[in-house]
C-alpha cells in the first residue's frame, strides 16, 4: 500500500508540520483574527477542524451547512495554515440519537451508553454508518479539489470510548467474524473449548458478546471478543476512507491511534498501521518519574507502527491535562523537549490538543497552545520558542529513523490475554514490557519496537518480552533467526501458549522449548516487595520460572541462590544461553531488576566487557538518517542532574544546555541534535 504523508500547498514551502486542533465555532468569530496572528507569531502551519462539528454541519437531518466553515478554511489559507479536515463524525448529534436510540452502544450489563459525552455510537450499527457515511461523503464531495486541505482525518481516537460495545448489533458482527475466522462451528468449539463448562456452541445465532456472567469468561471468547472489536472499528475506518479516496484520492487519509502505557483498551495499532496512508498518534504523558522514558517507548512503538515512515503526532498536551487523579503540569522547557523526543522517533508533525484553551465544557482545564492567561504566558512564550526550534530542524523532515541493534516485540493479542488474569495480579504487559525497554535504555539501547508479525529477522538482536502468545510459525522462525546468527532473547511468560490460548504442554515456555534447550515446570509468584537471589548477586521479583530440564549445549548463566523460602528452587538455573548455528538463544526466567536487566542486556546484547549502571544519567541518544545526512538527537534523562553529550559534527540546535568546545551539558529537560 502507498504510504502518503501530507504536503505542502503548491507554492508553499514543504516543511515540518507545527499545530493543533482548532475549535473556532466554540467562540466568537472576532477572535479569529487574533487566533491567526498568534499562530503565524508561533509559526503554527497546520489545524484540525471539524473533529466534533457533526451538530454544527448537519444541524437537522439531511440539512448540510458548510458556509460557516468554509469561511474559516479561506481564512486559513490566506494565512499560508494547512487543514487536516476531520470528517466530523466522531459523536452524533442529539436530533441522530433521538431519532435513531438504537445507535447508542451498551455496556456488559446490558445498559446504554447515554448521549451527554462523546463517541456514543456502535461500530456495527447500520444506521449509525449510514448517517456517517452521509456526512462523510458530503464532507468529501464538498472539499473536494480544496488546496487548503492536505489530510483527512477519519473520526477521532477510534476505540477510545466505544471500543466495547455489547448490544445485540455486536452480537451479529461478533458472529459473523467468527465465521471468517473459523469457517465452522467445530473449529469455533476446539478453539474456544466447548466441552469445558459445557460451552458447546451448537449454532452461530447462540453467541453473544461475553456480557456479565458468574464465574469468569472464556479466556479465547475474551481474547476473540477483543480482536473484533478493534476489527470492527478498523471496517469502519475502511469504509470512512474508501469515500474520502473516491473523491478526493489524492489527499491522504489517517486517524489518531492511542499509543500511550497507560492506555485502556486499544486496537491492534500495528494492524491499523498497515492500512492508513500515514499514521497519526495522540500521546500525554505521564507526570511522573517515567515521562521520558515512557514517552520515547511510545513514540519507538508508533515508528514500528508506521514501518520507519515519517509519522505525525496528532495530539499531545504543552501541561496538565482534567483526566487524570492529580493533574501535575509540565516543568519549564518540556513543551519543547517533548516534541523533539516524538521528532527523533520520526515525528514530522507535532501537534497539539489545543490551540485555544476552551473556556467551557468538559475540557476547559485541559492544556493548549494558547492557555486562559493569553499570549504573555509561559506556555505561549514556550510554544513560540518550540516554533522556532523546528524551523531550525527543517532539514530534518523525510528522514527516518536509523535501525537499532535490538528489536522489542510488543504484541496486541499479549496484553489481551494476560489481562485475564495469570500467577499473579501485580503483572501487567504495559508494565512489564516498559521495564524491560527501560532497561535497554540504560543499557545504552534505544530500541526498536515492532509487532510480532513484522521483519524483525533483520536485527542484530530480538526481544520477546512477556510474549504469552506465540505460534508455532513464529516459534520456527525464532529458530532460523538464531541459525542464521541472530541474538534471541526470550523473558519469564513467553510461548506459553498459542495463537488461540492454549497452552503448549510438555513444559513451558511451549513455543520457544527446542531453540532455548530448557523446560520449565513451573511459573512462581514472588509476593509483594519480596525478592529472590541469584548467585551473581543480580535480583529479581513477581515471576520465578522453575526450571527443570535443560539440555547438554545449554549453558545456564545464573543460578538461583535465595529462593525467598522456596527451598526447591535454590540451585536452579534461571537464566541461561544456548548457541545453535551461528547464533544464540538467551532466557531470562525471572523479572531482575531494572539495573540488573541493564547489565544483562549489556553484556549478552551489546557484548560489553564491563557494565557501570548509571540509570537516568545514562543519555538518550536517537539518529534519524538520510542517504549521507544524520542527525543525532541527544537528550538528559535525569530530571535532577547534569550529563555531558559530547558533540558529533556540527551542533544543529541544543535546548536547556552548555556549550564547550568538544561537549554540551545538557541540564534537566536538555536536548541537543547535531549534524553530521
Amino acid at each position: 500500500m502507498e504510504y502518503k504523508f501530507p504536503k505542502a500547498p503548491d507554492g508553499q514551502r514543504d516543511e515540518l508540520w507545527f499545530g493543533a486542533d482548532y475549535n473556532p465555532e466554540q467562540w466568537p468569530q472576532e477572535l479569529m483574527e487574533e487566533d491567526i496572528r498568534l499562530m503565524k507569531q508561533a509559526g503554527v502551519n497546520i489545524v484540525t477542524l471539524g473533529v466534533f462539528a457533526w451538530a454544527l454541519i448537519e444541524p437537522e437531518d439531511g440539512v448540510f451547512q458548510f458556509t460557516w466553515l468554509d469561511k474559516i478554511v479561506e481564512k486559513l489559507k490566506q494565512a499560508g495554515i494547512s487543514v487536516d479536515m476531520a470528517t466530523a463524525t466522531a459523536t452524533p448529534p442529539r436530533w441522530l440519537t433521538c431519532k435513531h436510540p438504537e445507535i447508542l452502544p451498551r455496556d456488559k450489563y446490558g445498559n446504554a451508553i447515554w448521549p451527554g459525552g462523546r463517541q456514543h455510537w456502535r461500530p456495527t450499527s447500520a444506521v449509525f454508518r449510514k448517517y456517517a457515511f452521509r456526512l462523510t461523503e458530503k464532507m468529501a464531495q464538498h472539499f473536494k479539489g480544496n488546496p487548503a486541505v492536505v489530510a483527512w482525518h477519519v473520526s477521532n481516537e477510534l476505540g477510545c470510548h466505544n471500543i466495547f460495545d455489547y448490544s445485540d448489533d455486536a452480537a451479529l458482527g461478533f458472529q459473523t467474524w467468527l465465521k471468517k475466522r473459523y469457517g465452522s462451528l467445530e473449529k469455533l468449539n476446539e478453539a474456544w473449548n466447548g466441552p469445558f463448562w459445557s460451552q458447546m456452541v451448537t449454532d452461530w445465532s447462540q453467541i453473544i458478546p461475553p456480557r456479565e456472567c458468574s464465574g469468569g469468561i472464556n479466556p479465547t471468547t475474551l481474547l476473540d471478543y477483543k480482536r473484533f472489536s478493534s476489527d470492527a472499528l478498523l471496517d469502519y475506518y475502511k469504509a470512512e476512507m474508501a469515500i474520502l479516496r473516491k473523491y478526493t484520492p489524492e489527499i491522504p487519509v489517517t486517524t489518531n491511534l492511542m499509543v500511550l502505557e497507560n492506555q485502556v483498551n486499544p486496537v491492534d495499532c500495528f494492524k491499523w498501521g498497515g492500512v492508513m496512508d500515514f499514521v497519526s498518534n495522540d500521546h500525554y504523558y505521564l507526570p511522573d518519574k517515567r515521562h521520558l522514558d515512557e514517552m520515547t517507548m511510545s513514540a519507538a512503538i508508533v515508528g514500528g507502527i508506521s514501518r520507519k515512515r515519517p509519522w505525525f503526532l496528532m495530539e499531545n498536551s504543552t501541561s496538565s491535562v482534567n483526566w487524570r487523579p492529580v493533574n501535575l503540569r509540565k516543568k519549564p522547557g518540556e513543551i519543547i523537549r517533548d516534541a523533539l523526543v516524538h521528532m527523533a522517533n520520526g515525528a514530522d508533525g507535532i501537534c497539539f490538543f489545543q490551540w485555544r484553551q476552551s473556556k467551557a465544557g468538559a475540557e476547559k482545564y485541559h492544556s493548549s497552545m494558547l492557555p486562559h492567561a493569553g499570549e504573555k504566558s509561559r506556555i505561549y512564550r514556550e510554544v513560540c520558542q518550540l516554533g522556532e526550534a523546528l524551523n531550525k530542524l527543517q532539514t530534518v523532515k523525510g528522514t527516518t529513523v536509523r535501525q537499532a541493534p535490538l528489536a522489542m516485540i510488543f504484541d496486541y493479542d499479549s496484553w489481551w490475554a494476560y489481562e485475564n488474569g495469570l500467577l499473579t495480579r501485580e503483572f501487567d504487559y504495559r508494565g512489564e514490557f516498559f521495564h524491560w525497554y527501560q532497561a535497554a535504555l540504560d543499557a545504552g539501547i534505544t530500541a526498536d519496537v515492532v509487532g510480532k508479525n513484522a521483519d524483525w529477522e533483520k536485527y542484530e538482536a530480538v526481544m520477546f518480552p512477556v510474549t504469552l502468545l506465540v505460534d508455532k510459525d513464529t516459534g520456527k522462525k525464532a529458530e532460523r533467526y538464531v541459525e542464521n546468527g541472530g541474538k534471541l532473547v526470550i523473558t519469564y511468560g513467553s510461548g506459553i501458549a498459542d495463537s488461540q490460548d492454549h497452552v503448549y504442554t510438555g513444559g513451558y515456555p511451549g513455543a520457544f522449548c527446542d531453540i532455548l534447550g530448557i523446560k520449565t515446570e513451573e511459573f512462581v509468584a514472588v509476593e509483594e516487595n519480596h525478592r529472590i537471589g541469584l548467585d551473581n548477586g543480580w535480583s529479581g521479583t513477581m515471576w520465578v520460572d522453575d526450571i527443570m530440564d535443560i539440555c547438554e549445549d545449554c549453558r545456564p548463566l545464573a543460578y538461583i541462590a535465595d529462593g525467598d523460602g522456596d527451598s526447591a528452587l535454590v540451585g536452579q538455573p534461571v537464566i541461561t544461553e544456548r548457541r545453535c548455528g551461528k547464533g544464540k538463544a538467551l532466557y531470562i526466567g525471572t523479572k531482575l531488576l531494572r539495573k540488573d536487566g541493564a547489565e544483562f542486556l549489556a553484556k549478552y546484547v551489546l557484548d560489553a566487557k564491563e557494565f557501570a549502571w548509571k540509570g537516568d544519567r545514562k543519555p538518550l541518544y536517537i539518529e534519524r538518517v538520510r542517504e549521507k545526512e544524520r542527525y543525532l538527537f541527544a537528550f538528559n534523562r535525569s530530571e535532577k542532574e547534569e550529563v555531558s553529550v559530547p558533540k558529533k559534527g556540527n551542533t544543529l540546535y541544543f535546548f536547556n544546555g552548555i556549550e564547550e568546545i568538544d561537549k554540551i551539558l545538557l541540564q534537566p529537560g536538555g536536548v541537543a541534535v547535531f549534524t553530521y
